[in-house]
């Protein structure tokens, strides 16, 4: 054994040289540099030889392993040189590498780069789009003419959502390029790009732009999808028509997930590509941490796409109810929340007792006999959480063969819930709503015949079973009901604000449909919700109002987003919440619905429409074009004073409203709830 001594001495030799050659691994890091004063570059090289410069001039100062050459650093180290939407680079570096540049006269700022998530049709005649009369659709040429970017996992490339059919080639500004097959780009889908696994050297990405997991698919044919008839999921939602919002829209598509994880600093690289490759519109449905403007390559990235005149789109999140849960907060950024559509997939649970209580399912079996059977709650049978959520193994023991089963949502997925239920012998199951989600009802198929209640139906659903000695349901299935009352209403799983960075803004600025949405998907066509499904909406509304007034500015386009949009649902009362009753904010009023079976449901208090004045803090170490938010706010007003009579998009109305192009503010007044806000936990 060694001496204590010795071990003293080689432990602190180690300690030295892990500090010498690197104890921190190696991380990616966003650079911000000071802009060169002296020097033009007019080529994306000019940019990544200057960037390499600087990096490996720095590398002196970096007490590199003896194995790594000062001189070649950079070459090993960059993984991408920005010049659009930010002037830096990232690179892999260490923590203590950082804080050696820091000091050197070039550098600004630096942050670990962040990862980022998917957030994860009838819906223009819901919108008011496409009204046989005064449509917008008409008024803009269903958006012609306009790129939408789609940052995401990707495309199909060949679904029918994106056949270019009668479809114009794209402007002569499109400066991207299609890493797809030569067939498998057009007229419609013009550009394609992988950003994942991205090999510097060659300037590709190894990975192509093909869509593996479904949600760029859904989100690219929700914001501009091309016509296709007769579409549906599961037989369900079927459509005589689906479209996304502009449907004569150009696609380009730049793929930043790999999977479920997106880089903050390939999404940089992807809003740096689609602003040079001019792009009119950004859709981004990708939510991460809440973190300072300045070290957010969203908002960072977003901003100077805006300052280039591109429209920039973002979810709002899916972790509400519960406040200061939103992301993708700067205010320059539209940020949209998910609220319901007026379309349900019904599937009715009637009791024993006659009571009739209504959920949802996108599994409408056409075959299944609406006999009572009978019915059971194992966690009231057994005791046991698991029992309860009908986990794997919970239902051993417990007699369900032939019968329907209750089982709380959460604990894992419906999809394993209906195996287990299976296995066990169950003939049925009726999924009860969290306390969160309350009266938001998501549809999945299913194996066995379900129908996903409200929480507030659910307890109805206990109690019946608790006091009756052999309690009986059977579960009645309606299909796709068209003009549910009370909608839109929002979604419970919406993040509400305020924002964390600044609570003084409103967050989010909007909402629109993303429950349920029926959109393409890798095969044929899915139903899926969320924020990711909302975002595309708007951002296909802002390409329309792009198409009408082309010399608009991102701002612009926002305020009248925000300005014109409706604050009451369908049945002409304030657009509902579906959070718990428990989690009304002070002021708010109870609202009942229907007498189809929606129970309570918290109401909005709707807002007038405002602008966010607040002035904006310099962004720390951060190179920002000369920018005044109450000088920019009062020219905005005036220009959309000009041209409010002019356009008017109805973001949220109800189905049979008229569109009405003179009549942008003449009820102003009447509606002057321009957004639905959800502040605080409400």
């Amino acid at each position: 054994a060694l001496p204590p001594l010795l071990l003293c001495v080689c432990a602190s030799f180690l300690i030295t040289c892990l500090h010498v050659y690197g104890s921190d691994e190696l991380t990616v890091y966003i650079v911000h540099v000071k802009g060169s004063e002296d020097v033009t570059f007019s080529a994306a090289e000019q940019w990544s030889d200057w960037y390499c410069s600087l990096l490996n001039s720095a590398s002196e100062a970096f007490e590199l392993a003896p194995e790594e050459d000062a001189a070649n650093v950079a070459d090993l180290r960059i993984v991408y040189s920005y010049r659009n939407v930010i002037t830096g680079f990232c690179a892999r570096l260490r923590q203590r590498e950082v804080e050696a540049m820091s000091k050197l006269d070039w550098f600004l700022h630096a942050y670990p780069s962040p990862v980022y998530r998917p957030l994860t049709t009838h819906t223009p005649e819901f919108l008011g789009l496409s009204q046989p009369s005064h449509s917008v659709w008409n008024a803009t040429n269903m958006g012609e003419g306009i790129i939408i970017g789609i940052l995401d996992t990707g495309i199909t490339p060949g679904h029918p959502s994106f056949d270019d059919d009668g479809m114009p080639p794209p402007p002569a500004k499109w400066n991207g390029r299609c890493d797809l097959n030569a067939s498998a780009c057009n007229n419609k889908l013009i550009g394609a790009r992988s950003f994942v696994n991205y090999d510097k050297v060659t300037r590709r990405s190894t990975a192509t732009p093909v869509d593996d997991e479904g949600h760029g698919t859904h989100t690219a044919s929700t914001a501009a999808g091309a016509f296709v008839t007769n579409a549906s999921a599961y037989g369900n939602a079927r459509a005589i028509t689906a479209s996304g919002m502009a449907p004569r829209a150009h696609i380009a598509v730049y793929k930043v997930c790999n999977e479920d994880t997106c880089h903050g600093y390939d999404i940089l690289a992807a809003m740096d590509a689609a602003v040079d490759d001019g792009v009119d519109v950004i859709s981004l449905s990708l939510g991460g941490p809440s973190a300072d403007f300045h070290s957010n390559p969203v908002a960072q990235g977003g901003f100077k796409a805006i300052n280039k005149g591109v429209f920039v789109s973002c979810s709002a999140g899916n972790t509400g109810p519960n406040r200061g849960t939103v992301t993708n907060d700067a205010p320059w950024l539209l940020t949209v929340g998910a609220s319901t559509t007026d379309r349900s997939f019904l599937s009715t649970v009637k009791l024993g007792d006659g009571q009739e209580l209504d959920g949802e399912s996108l599994s409408q079996p056409r075959d299944f006999e609406s006999k009572m059977l009978p019915l059971v709650y194992p966690g009231h049978a057994t005791g046991n959480e698991n029992s309860s959520f009908c986990l794997s193994g919970s239902l051993d023991g417990v007699d369900v063969h032939g019968k329907i089963v209750v089982c709380d949502d959460g604990g894992n997925g419906k999809a394993e819930k209906d195996d287990v239920v299976k296995s066990a012998g169950g003939s049925g199951m009726i999924i009860v709503n969290s306390p969160d989600f309350a009266y938001s009802t998501l549809v999945e198929p299913h194996l066995l015949r379900t129908s996903n209640v409200p929480y507030a139906d659910g307890l109805k659903i206990k109690a019946y079973i608790n006091t009756t000695s052999a309690p009986t349901a059977t579960i009645i299935f309606k299909g796709t009901v068209m003009h549910t009352p009370h909608s839109p209403a929002m979604a419970s799983f919406s993040s509400r604000g305020p924002s964390q960075i600044t609570p003084g803004i409103l967050k989010p600025d909007i909402t629109g449909p993303g429950v349920n949405i029926l959109a393409a998907w890798t095969s044929a066509f899915e139903v899926f919700s969320g924020t990711s499904m909302s975002c595309p909406h708007l951002s296909g509304v802002a390409a329309l109002i792009k198409k009408a007034h082309p010399d608009w500015s991102p701002a612009a386009i926002k305020s009248a987003i925000m300005t014109t949009a409706y604050a009451t649902d369908n049945s002409r009362g304030p657009i509902l919440d579906e959070t718990p009753p428990g989690r009304l904010v002070r002021g708010r009023s109870w609202s009942r619905g229907p007498a189809e079976g929606h129970g309570p449901r918290t109401r909005l208090r709707p807002h007038a429409p405002r602008l966010h004045s607040l002035p904006l803090r310099p962004l720390r170490q951060q190179p920002c074009p000369s920018y005044s938010w109450r000088t920019s706010e009062l020219l905005l007003r005036e220009e959309h004073q000009r041209s409010r009579a002019e356009l008017s998009f109805h973001i949220g109305q109800a189905a049979g409203d008229p569109f009405d192009a003179g009549q942008l503010h003449a009820d102003s007044d009447q509606r002057q709830g321009a957004k639905v806000d959800v502040p605080g936990d409400g």
